[in-house]
């Protein structure tokens, strides 16, 4: 996973913590409950939430990312591990589970059913499951995709991001990071992208009841083909 290893020193000042997500997050998850964060990056949401009453599990698969997760939050609990392994972490012993920075399209689609299970059987009756992805509904109708550059702090760094060679399947998701011009890095993996429909069918069919499905960390309503992201909420039956 040295896609992520290579710039995991970073990843905070490209992405750096947004206080709209955390209230978002605060409102949902259940509060003292015991939360899991997949593919929880350098961990600064799990350092909020720790802050805030909960008790915060983060996992990734990317060894980079985990060792500055526990550089940043020696006393957090941070574990390097895949989405396809949650069962692992043993039945009902979360009150909320979270996926947020579109990390659910590194799953392939085969594994969707198998990990919504993992979800499902971690959470204790009534838990909630949160997840936050690209909205893919309009982007499919494309062969490619350019984001607008990020340029954190004084704009000595750019990170640049495109989605290229886009199918209902599949994409390639080349990134390149740039310091006054140079290149640091880039670095190309694999997504899965899925729509919205396809995505709330899926979780019906394994078992979750959607309480809530938003464009933004505002909770501005979702709607098909506008401009914004896809966040859902979904409770355990």
């Amino acid at each position: 996973m040295a896609f992520y290893s290579d710039f995991a020193g970073s990843y905070e000042e490209i992405f750096p913590f947004r206080k709209e997500a955390a209230a978002f997050l605060e409102r949902w998850l259940p509060a003292g409950g015991r939360i899991l964060d997949v593919g929880c990056g350098t961990g600064r949401y799990c350092r909020h939430l720790d802050g805030v009453g909960r008790s915060c599990v983060g996992i990734d698969l990317d060894p980079g990312m985990i060792e500055e997760a526990h550089r940043l939050h020696p006393a957090g609990d941070f574990r390097i591990m895949g989405m396809e392994e949650v069962a692992l972490l043993g039945p009902g012993t979360f009150d909320g589970v979270f996926c947020i920075g579109n990390v659910l399209p590194h799953l392939p689609a085969a594994g969707l059913a198998g990990f919504l299970g993992g979800v499902r059987g971690i959470l204790r009756p009534g838990g909630i499951w949160l997840f936050q992805t690209v909205d893919f509904d309009p982007l499919l109708q494309r062969s490619e995709h350019v984001f607008p550059p990020i340029r954190p702090g004084d704009g000595e760094l750019v990170f640049r991001r495109f989605y290229r060679d886009i199918t209902a399947e599949r994409l390639r998701f080349v990134t390149v990071l740039e310091r006054e011009g140079d290149e640091i890095f880039s670095g190309e993996t694999m997504l899965y992208p899925r729509t919205s429909g396809d995505l709330a069918a899926g979780h019906r069919a394994a078992g979750f009841r959607q309480r809530a499905h938003v464009a933004d960390w505002s909770g501005r309503p979702y709607a098909a083909g506008a401009a914004g992201g896809s966040i859902f909420v979904w409770e355990r039956s």
